[in-house]
């Protein structure tokens, strides 16, 4: 046993690096081309093949999928945000992790940090090719909805996953956290609030830095200074 767990833990690591490495170097091709115009065409004819030819306004799909997908991109706001780490505070704070509270506070609102900063940035305007569904602030890339939701999501189901033991509890964390990432970037897209390149930008940053703080979870798990996963169960509400 002690041999498989230790096997799982080298793959998690590869993959998060070679995941990590990939992010990085999509970030580094694609600023060049967004900044020389390159993309934007691309960009332009994916929200263009969201709605109806005849009407730009109105986007494809059934009538309620506009509303599902306003009500979709909110889980990437700042407030929902707020409360979905305010939940996993919560969670930790009762099963005693309070180290590892404190260090998913840090990862989440250093990173948030840095999503603004990077919005601040580039600066990209927003899409005009198609009439937005929602209302936005002016910055575009990366997008902000998308990178928040991934490094919120992943970095906390990371983290999460991280506290319990056994496989089923951490895929269904780790997937929901994916799940959640997804829908919120597609949603942006749909609703013609972001290019494609933004979402897939948001993507990339917010993973990048949800496998760094997955990696500085584990080394500082084996150094002791945040806790490691329960063996006794309690974690995964056994008795």
């Amino acid at each position: 046993m002690r041999t498989r767990a230790s096997l799982t833990i080298e793959t998690a690591t590869l993959l998060h690096l070679f995941f990590g490495a990939v992010c990085a170097w999509w970030l580094l091709k694609s600023v060049p081309q967004i900044y020389k115009g390159r993309l934007e065409a691309v960009d332009n004819a994916v929200l263009r093949a969201l709605r109806h030819p005849e009407n730009l306004s109105i986007p494809i799909g059934p009538k309620w999928l506009p509303q599902a997908a306003k009500d979709v991109t909110a889980l990437g706001s700042g407030t929902n945000l707020s409360v979905a780490t305010g939940i996993l505070v919560g969670f930790l704070c009762l099963h005693r992790r309070f180290r590892a509270t404190a260090f998913l506070l840090s990862s989440v609102g250093s990173g948030l940090l840095l999503c603004q900063s990077l919005k601040g940035f580039f600066a990209r305007r927003r899409p005009a090719a198609v009439p937005p569904l929602v209302n936005f602030d002016p910055a575009s890339f990366p997008s902000g909805h998308s990178m928040g939701a991934a490094l919120v999501y992943l970095t906390s189901g990371s983290i999460v996953s991280r506290q319990v033991t056994g496989p089923l509890a951490k895929t269904y964390f780790l997937s929901m956290a994916v799940v959640l990432a997804v829908i919120v970037g597609v949603s942006r897209v749909y609703l013609g609030v972001h290019y494609p390149s933004d979402v897939l930008a948001g993507w990339a940053a917010g993973s990048l830095w949800s496998s760094v703080c997955a990696q500085g979870a584990r080394w500082l798990q084996r150094q002791g200074s945040v806790e490691a996963p329960t063996e006794t169960g309690e974690v995964r509400g056994e008795k």
